[in-house]
């Protein structure tokens, strides 16, 4: 007798499914850290013999440290303008469909940045990519939830961050490396490869979200889609649960709300759920993970006065988050997201401390800017890094998902742009001091999640 499909853990086809998925994740961190290496051969044209002939491609792109915030910010722009779409998008197409459309602008995007020959056609690529990450962190999201059983859906919805980390992770290495001209560019092109190849399984192997299906009244489509999942368990328990939920939502006549409906409180406990969501997405950005991240080595630089310790520190601090993004992903289960986030919090608040005194206090504290560096990304993974991208489809019923999960998309990307377009002015205006506001800010959050 064929087990029941309700009762599985991580069947092969469905875990290989939202990992393919996930991959998308590895192209949001990619293009996230991907300028904090190389960024003084862009900008300041360091170590560049400008009298050699280099070709039909400039061996820099030469600005200010204030342009260079607002390229860092396009791509953040570009998130927060594809995740306000994916608030349409989820409606009117289905979830494999809109993460390969998010695959097709990380091909372009990459590749006009690449080859950039000024600085404008350089941010518009860094603004292309960020709407394909944009539509990809919602898509996702909802994809991975969807497909997976009940058992792996914390664990599966978590790989995103995992994949998102490890892509910052290989940035920082590839960078140490690449950084050089004209190599510089090929760092802008290989996740454009990645894209391509991720596009091309999505359409070739993974099929589409069963409960999308049968939302649109494809009714064996979505039974066989279910069946490919679970593999040879029996779906009919799994399928006759996913059927009666969809009937219930027409017997009810509940409408598919909008983004309005959201906004009035046309269902204030669903509205609040909403809330949730968006203030979760945002701590995903605003307790300061870009300046730790983006501007890592040139703010680690400043403070502890050594390019290569700054750049091992950064390299430490993206390996730290691939672990503790592993952690979350096998204890998220047990511990919970809420203590998760308390613990992620807290933990930021504790670590902006210790870099406030660290850097004001000067020379021989060097080892605690580091100690508070890298414990502000390992607790920034275990809960502020990794929750937000999971928590739309647990809490937000489906006849307001579209908008909700967009919403909170659209927190996430707005203060993803103004925190790292802001911090080099926030930096120079506040020097040592920059990190009491991250510090603040993160209490506040620690408060919000204990009363919430």
């Amino acid at each position: 007798m064929s087990k029941r499909s309700d009762e599985l853990g991580f069947p092969l086809y469905m875990t290989s499914c939202a990992l393919i998925a996930a991959i998308g994740g590895f192209n949001v961190g990619w293009h996230i850290s991907v300028p904090n290496m190389p960024q003084t051969t862009i900008m300041s044209c360091e170590d560049i013999d400008l009298d050699k002939d280099y070709g039909a491609l400039p061996p820099c792109l030469p600005m200010s440290s204030f342009t260079w915030g607002y390229t860092v910010g396009a791509y953040a722009l570009g998130g927060l303008a594809g995740s306000f779409s994916t608030m349409y998008m989820n409606v009117w197409l289905p979830r494999r469909i809109n993460i390969m459309i998010s695959c097709a602008w990380f091909i372009f995007g990459g590749i006009l940045s690449a080859c950039a020959v000024n600085i404008g056609m350089y941010a518009v690529g860094r603004a292309l990519v960020g709407f394909g990450a944009g539509m990809a962190g919602s898509s996702i999201a909802i994809y991975i939830s969807e497909v997976s059983t009940k058992k792996s859906r914390g664990a599966l919805g978590s790989v995103f961050e995992f994949f998102l980390n490890l892509g910052i992770l290989l940035t920082q290495v590839c960078g140490r490396y690449m950084k050089a001209v004209p190599v510089w560019r090929f760092l802008w092109g290989i996740p454009s490869i990645l894209a391509a190849i991720n596009l091309a399984l999505m359409f070739f192997y993974c099929v589409e979200s069963p409960r999308r299906l049968c939302a649109d009244g494809k009714i064996e489509e979505a039974r066989h889609a279910l069946q490919r999942l679970r593999g040879d368990a029996d779906i009919s328990d799994e399928f006759e649960n996913l059927l009666a939920a969809r009937q219930r939502e027409k017997d009810s006549n509940v409408k598919k709300m909008n983004i309005i409906d959201v906004i009035t409180l046309k269902d204030r406990h669903v509205s609040w759920m909403v809330f949730v969501v968006v203030v979760i997405q945002a701590y995903n950005q605003v307790g300061g993970i870009g300046p730790l991240s983006v501007y890592a080595v040139g703010f680690l630089q400043s403070v502890l006065h050594d390019v290569e310790l700054a750049q091992n520190v950064s390299l430490a601090n993206a390996t730290g988050k691939l672990v503790a993004t592993f952690i979350c992903v096998i204890w998220l289960h047990k511990v919970g997201r809420k203590m998760f986030m308390m613990l992620s919090t807290m933990g930021m608040t504790i670590s902006c401390i210790f870099i406030v005194i660290g850097a004001v206090l000067g020379e021989g504290l060097g080892p605690l800017v580091i100690c508070g560096a890298i414990l502000f990304t390992f607790t920034y993974a275990l809960g502020c890094g990794t929750i937000p991208w999971i928590i739309a489809p647990e809490l937000v019923p489906l006849s307001a998902l579209a908008p909700g999960s967009a919403l909170g998309c659209v927190s996430n990307w707005l203060f993803n742009f103004l925190i790292n377009t802001l911090w080099p002015q926030q930096s120079a205006n506040l020097g040592s001091y920059s990190f009491t506001v991250f510090a603040a800010i993160n209490f506040i959050g620690f408060l919000f999640c204990f009363f919430w």
